[in-house]
C-alpha cells in the first residue's frame, strides 16, 4: 500500500524532476499550439502520453524475453519524432501539405470527432505519444518498478506503473490547462505563423536534438547538481527498503522469519534444501550471479568460512540469480562453481523467484540466519568480511556450537579506488562510453575505431554484430579498451573455442609483467561462457590501454575490474 502511494506520489513530483525541465517547452508549447480555445489539446496530449509511456513499460518487458531490441532505439526514434515537430511547426506550411496529401485531417475526425485545425489532433496525438520513452527515465520510482518489481511479479508492477502514471498525467493536464489559459491572454501568441509558435517550435528542435545526443541527461545532471531542483532525491526516498528495522551491532537486523525457498532448480554440491529443513543450524544464504566480478571477489571469504564452520553448524546457500540470458545454463553455473572451488550448495534461481521472496535487489547480498529459522543481519556488495565472521560466530555460540579459530577475514579489507573503471557493458541495453563509427547499436556493422581521449573509453575495429547484452566478433574484429585498474576481467557469452590476441599499451601482453591469470603467450584461449583475467599488474595503474584481436563467432558481454 505503501509503495502504490508512493509511485502516485512520484507520478506527481516528476513533472518538477530535472528531466522534465527540458521537455516542458515540448508540454506546454503542444498544449497551446493550433486553436488555443480547444480545450481537447491537453487531453489529447495527455492521454496520448500515459498510453504511449505504459505501452513503452511493455515493450521493455518484451524486449527482455522476445523482441530483443534496445529500449535506446525507441529514444532515439522519440528524440527525431519531437525534431520532426518543430520543424513543421517552425514550417506550418510543410505540415499542411503533409495532412492534405494523406488525408490525415479526415482519418482523426473519425476517430476523435471534428478537428480544430488542418493537424491539429494529430499533432497533439503525436506529441504526447513521442513523450512516453523520455517521460520513462525520469522517476527512480519508476526505474525500482522496471528493475525489481517487474521481473518477480509482472501484474503487481503495471498495477504501480499505472498508478505512477495516473499521478503523473494529473500534473500534466494542470500544467497544459494553464498554458492554455496564459496563451489566450496574449494574443500575439496565439498566431501560428508569428514568431512565438516559431521560438516554441525551435525549442522543440533543441529538445529533440538533447534527446538524441544523450545531452538531456547532462543537462538533467546538471540540474540536480548545482540548482535546489533535485527532486530526484526527493522521489528516490519514496522507494521502499527491504532493509528491516535495524538493530546494533553485528547483527544489524531486528530478528524476523527467513522467507522459505522458492523456484530453486538444478542444485549443484547437494540435494535441494530447504529453510525449514536447516533449523538448528546458522545459514548464509548468498545471492550471486557466476560472471560478477563483485561476486567473485566474495567467493575466497565464503569458501574460507564454509571449510573452517560447518563442522560447527554454518551452512551457506549460493543462490544463483542470473544477469544474463548465458548464466541461466546449468552447465555453465556447475562449471563455473567448479572452477571457483565452491563445495556449498548452489541452487539456480532463473525465474527470481526466491530473490522476489526475500525482497533482495543486489548483487552480491547476504542473509545470515540464526538456528531458529529468523534473518538476524544482512548485507549488500563486498565488504564487511570481518563483520559477517563476527555475526557467524556469534549465532553459532548461541546455537551451542563449539568454535574453532576464526579465519583471516577478521582482518580482511577490500581495497577500493574512486578512480576505478567501472564495470562496463557491451550490449546495447546498459552499454557506455563508447566511442567510434558508426554507433553502437543493434545490428552487423562494420566499425571504424574512434579516439580514446578519456580513461574508460572503448572503441571497435571490423565487423561486429551487436545485440542488447553483448558483442559477436565477425571479420577483422578488434576491441580497444582504455581503463584504469589493477585488474582486467573479461566475460564471454558463448561456447565458441577460439584464441584472443592480447596487448597492453602496443606491446604483447606477455612481453610485459602484468599478463592476467587466463593468459599464455599474450592470448586467450576461449571455451565457455565465463569470466577471464586478462590484465594482472602489480597495483593500480591509473591509466592502461589493451587492445584485443577477436576471432569471428566469439560473443563478448561485459568487462569488469579489480584493485
Amino acid at each position: 500500500m505503501l509503495l502504490l502511494l508512493g509511485a502516485f506520489f512520484a507520478g506527481i513530483i516528476t513533472v518538477l524532476a530535472p528531466c522534465v525541465f527540458a521537455l516542458l517547452p515540448v508540454i506546454v508549447g503542444g498544449s497551446m499550439s493550433g486553436d488555443v480555445h480547444d480545450k481537447r489539446r491537453p487531453f489529447i496530449i495527455t492521454a496520448s502520453l500515459a498510453v504511449s509511456l505504459l505501452v513503452f513499460t511493455l515493450l521493455l518487458k518484451a524486449t527482455t524475453l522476445f523482441i530483443d531490441i534496445s529500449p535506446s532505439v525507441i529514444t532515439y526514434v522519440s528524440g527525431g519524432i519531437i525534431v520532426g515537430l518543430g520543424i513543421v511547426t517552425l514550417f506550418p506550411g510543410i505540415y499542411e501539405r503533409i495532412i492534405l496529401f494523406f488525408n490525415l485531417q479526415a482519418k482523426s475526425q473519425q476517430l476523435l470527432g471534428s478537428g480544430t485545425g488542418k493537424g491539429a489532433v494529430i499533432g497533439a496525438i503525436i506529441t504526447g505519444a513521442a513523450l512516453g520513452p523520455v517521460f520513462s527515465s525520469c522517476s527512480p520510482v519508476y526505474a525500482y518498478l522496471l528493475a525489481t518489481v517487474l521481473p518477480v511479479n509482472f501484474g503487481l508492477a503495471m498495477l504501480y506503473i499505472v498508478v505512477y502514471v495516473l499521478g503523473l498525467s494529473i500534473m500534466l493536464l494542470l500544467i497544459g490547462f494553464l498554458g492554455q489559459k496564459l496563451i489566450r491572454k496574449i494574443r500575439f501568441a496565439s498566431n501560428p505563423k508569428g514568431w512565438f509558435q516559431r521560438i516554441v517550435a525551435i525549442l522543440f528542435i533543441i529538445v529533440g536534438l538533447l534527446i538524441i545526443t544523450g545531452y538531456d541527461k547532462r543537462l538533467q545532471t546538471y540540474i540536480s547538481q548545482n540548482t535546489p531542483f533535485d527532486f530526484d532525491s526527493i522521489s528516490a526516498q519514496l522507494i521502499p527498503s527491504n532493509n528491516r528495522e535495524s538493530a546494533e551491532g553485528v547483527l544489524n537486523v531486528k530478528a524476523y522469519k527467513a522467507p522459505e525457498f522458492t523456484g530453486l532448480s538444478n542444485w549443484i554440491n547437494s540435494e535441494p534444501k530447504t529453510i525449514e529443513g536447516m533449523k538448528g543450524k546458522v545459514v548464509l544464504v548468498d545471492f550471486w550471479t557466476y560472471s560478477c566480478i563483485n561476486c567473485i571477489r566474495t567467493q575466497p571469504y565464503l569458501k574460507q568460512w564454509y571449510d573452517t564452520y560447518k563442522d560447527s553448524g554454518l551452512e551457506i546457500i549460493g543462490v544463483h540469480a542470473p544477469e544474463f540470458a548465458f548464466e541461466k545454463n546449468p552447465k555453465n553455473v556447475q562449471d563455473a562453481a567448479k572452477k571457483a572451488g565452491l563445495n556449498y550448495p548452489i541452487a539456480l534461481d532463473n525465474d527470481f523467484s526466491t530473490w522476489g521472496a526475500y525482497e533482495n535487489q543486489y548483487w552480491p547480498a547476504s542473509y545470515l540466519i540464526d538456528s531458529e529459522g529468523n534473518v538476524r543481519r544482512t548485507h549488500f556488495g563486498e565488504g564487511e568480511y570481518k563483520e559477517t565472521e563476527q555475526a557467524i560466530r556469534q549465532l553459532l555460540q548461541d546455537s551451542g556450537a563449539k568454535l574453532p579459530n576464526a579465519t583471516s577475514a577478521l582482518s580482511g579489507t577490500v581495497p577500493v579506488t574512486d578512480k576505478q573503471t567501472p564495470e562496463t557493458y557491451l550490449g546495447t541495453k546498459r552499454a557506455s562510453d563508447f566511442v567510434g563509427t558508426p554507433r553502437l547499436l543493434q545490428g552487423t556493422n562494420t566499425f571504424t575505431p574512434g579516439d580514446l581521449t578519456e580513461v574508460n573509453d572503448w572503441t571497435l575495429g571490423g565487423t561486429w554484430e551487436v545485440t542488447s547484452e553483448g558483442i559477436k566478433a565477425g571479420a577483422n574484429a578488434t576491441l580497444k579498451f582504455r581503463f584504469a585498474a589493477k585488474d582486467m576481467y573479461m566475460v564471454t557469452g558463448s561456447d565458441a573455442k577460439a584464441t584472443i590476441g592480447v596487448t597492453l599499451n602496443g606491446t604483447p601482453i606477455s612481453q610485459t609483467k602484468s599478463a592476467g591469470s587466463d593468459v599464455k603467450d599474450s592470448t586467450v584461449s576461449v571455451n565457455a561462457a565465463q569470466l577471464y583475467r586478462i590484465v594482472g599488474h602489480e597495483s593500480f595503474n591509473k591509466d592502461t590501454t589493451v587492445e584485443l584481436t577477436v576471432p569471428a563467432g566469439v560473443q563478448l558481454n561485459v568487462f569488469t575490474f579489480g584493485s
